[in-house]
């Protein structure tokens, strides 16, 4: 059976003349040369075989007809002796397959390719697993091993792809609202910017070393210096940190940087940013402008700097409990939660709450099942158990406050109010009594619920101890504007100073951070000398930028969007590493391409390195 030749399509080369993916029932009678990976091979009879053939647009069936392929018996032989993955080059003729064999609605699976011939192009020797049957799948060091045959699974392929589309349509957003797309250096210099960074030894000088940036920010701001007034870049950013689902020693992020503006202006920007890719990726409308929250409200409300805002289950504050200005005193009330929980589904909020304490979180967590004659676990060692030594009969009162009624779960707090939290102990319960629930069938958040928020009047500067007198470090940078009104406080009491930081938040997940920059240098040193007390080293370190600013640097601001942590959220990925095509594992090392690697003697020498064979004690 021979059809008439098929238009070659777009993506036609010399080897093929269509995807199998485009194929579909307007194809029927046409003549078509296709490759790809066989895969599923089915000798019915000895007249009859079925082969699945894939490449990277899609699948279709392939028939082979003792009656209608030329030299069957060979072609046949040829087919039988394929291993999984083998790739073959077919020509053939595109029929209409039974209806009663027709499944689902894809177009693809209305039609089968009617093969006459069949060549071999590469065969593949047997593969350490089937990267199709997800059932089977090895362990992820296994398939990070074997990476090139793990992202020729449909959900990576996937995710690789909407990432590229996501990177597009950025672009193409960008460009149209006048942005320049600007490289900066990869070899920097270290800086304090607070996370460990990859040092790069180099022969220029004897110990000196490069350093892979954490991020473009001192670039960003000089090319707002050098007037290119906006800026953007898909960025390529290293940290040397402990790693988790969430990060990776090289990152990806989508950094700008605007002159001229406040942060209205820079919001403005990332909002329609985000409605354009959520419209291009997801086929989903985003309504604008985004809620706003401070930094207060998050932490003392949900607990957290990054609160996921679709459910309930708000933190109430609850001064009465303590007399001490220095603590804070919260409350946490799960309704139903002592009903819905056995005893072995609240050891992990004992779990938690031992963890909290021990690591300093806060000073005193407790959980208490609330019934008709009160609340259980009231030991003298709780918040609540010292303030109702006042006046036992105060407890209807407390609970009356909280909206706690019988059946209910309700957890009682005090932290320090001069440590500045990203996360409380009570945000951390939120979180976990959140999970359970819906895992019970309790609480439903819809999977296509996107709330996003901006979290702003951050702290402009944090005390990480428990001490009124200790050092003051930048909450984020040390590059972030003050508040406006908050100026006067910079050289009185910093510790009270809100800076022009915000952050766009997801469902429980920072997309991205920005902030309005110090454009005075002056303001600049000062908070470099007298409030960070930064080393005359360290603060020759930031020479060139503060210099950059006295040359007559406009207003500027900006923010960095993480691509990685955004495509994961696009495409429900739980990790970092199924979004991007060659990631490190879990303990930072590449187990494809065998890094990091030992280098030579020679190579040591040459950069006049010494190994230490064990790192010296601390």
């Amino acid at each position: 059976m021979h059809g008439q030749i098929a238009s070659r399509s777009s993506l036609a080369t010399a080897m093929r003349t269509h995807t199998c993916g485009e194929l579909s029932a307007q194809h029927v009678g046409q003549r078509v040369e296709l490759c790809g990976w066989a895969q599923n091979t089915r000798v019915l009879s000895n007249t009859l075989v079925f082969v699945q053939l894939r490449d990277a647009f899609g699948s279709v069936q392939l028939l082979a007809e003792h009656d209608r392929m030329p030299a069957f018996t060979e072609q046949k032989r040829l087919l039988e002796l394929l291993s999984s993955d083998s790739l073959i080059g077919v020509s053939g003729t595109v029929i209409k397959r039974p209806a009663s064999m027709v499944k689902g609605e894809s177009q693809a699976r209305e039609i089968e390719l009617l093969v006459d011939r069949v060549k071999v192009l590469n065969h593949a020797k047997p593969l350490p697993f089937n990267p199709h049957v997800k059932a089977n799948l090895p362990s992820e060091d296994v398939r990070l091993a074997n990476r090139h045959l793990d992202l020729r699974r449909s959900e990576l392929q996937n995710n690789i792809r909407v990432r590229s589309k996501a990177t597009m349509t950025i672009r193409q957003f960008m460009d149209n609202n006048g942005f320049v797309d600007i490289e900066t250096p990869v070899l920097f210099k270290s800086t304090p910017e607070g996370a460990r960074e990859f040092l790069v030894p180099t022969r220029i000088d004897p110990g000196a070393c490069y350093a892979l940036p954490q991020s473009p920010q001192q670039f960003k701001q000089m090319l707002m210096a050098a007037g290119f007034d906006r800026y953007y870049q898909i960025a390529r950013c290293f940290r040397d940190e402990d790693l988790r689902a969430d990060r990776q020693p090289e990152f990806t992020q989508v950094d700008i940087e605007m002159s001229f503006v406040s942060k209205e202006d820079i919001q403005n920007v990332l909002e329609g940013l985000i409605q354009r890719v959520w419209s291009q990726i997801k086929g989903i409308e985003i309504k604008a402008p985004f809620r706003r929250i401070t930094f207060a409200e998050a932490t003392s409300k949900y607990g957290s700097d990054k609160p996921d805002t679709r459910f309930g289950l708000e933190i109430v504050q609850t001064p009465q409990l303590t007399a001490d200005v220095h603590t804070i005193a919260e409350v946490l009330v799960i309704p139903s939660g002592a009903q819905s929980f056995s005893t072995k589904e609240l050891a992990p909020f004992a779990d938690l709450i031992r963890t909290s304490q021990a690591n300093g979180e806060s000073k005193f967590t407790s959980m208490h099942k609330i019934g008709d004659q009160g609340a259980t676990g009231i030991s003298k060692a709780t918040l609540l158990a010292r303030w109702l030594q006042v006046d036992n009969a105060r407890l209807p009162e407390l609970l009356g406050s909280i909206s706690a009624q019988p059946g209910d779960l309700v957890f009682v707090s005090e932290r320090s109010s001069r440590v500045t939290p990203a996360n409380t102990t009570l945000g951390r319960l939120r979180t976990l009594a959140a999970k359970l629930l819906q895992e019970k069938g309790m609480l439903d958040i819809s999977a296509d619920r996107f709330d996003f928020l901006w979290v702003e009047e951050f702290p402009l500067f944090t005390r990480i101890v428990d001490d009124d007198k200790a050092q003051l470090s930048a909450t984020h940078h040390p590059f972030t504007a003050p508040a406006k009104d908050d100026l006067p406080l910079l050289y009185t009491d910093p510790a009270k100073v809100h800076g022009q930081h915000y952050d766009l938040v997801l469902n429980g997940v920072e997309l991205g951070g920005g902030s309005i920059r110090v454009h005075d240098p002056e303001v600049q040193e000062h908070i470099f000398k007298n409030i960070l007390c930064l080393s005359p080293q360290v603060q020759a370190s930031f020479g060139h930028l503060v210099t950059a600013l006295g040359h007559g640097c406009p207003p500027h601001g900006g923010i960095a969007l993480g691509l990685d942590r955004l495509v994961a959220i696009l495409t429900d990925s739980a990790s970092l590493r199924d979004v991007i095509a060659f990631p490190k594992s879990a303990n930072g090392r590449d187990l494809l391409m065998h890094a990091p690697a030992s280098a030579t003697p020679e190579q040591l020498a040459e950069y006049g390195i010494a190994v230490r064979k064990t790192p010296p004690a601390h």
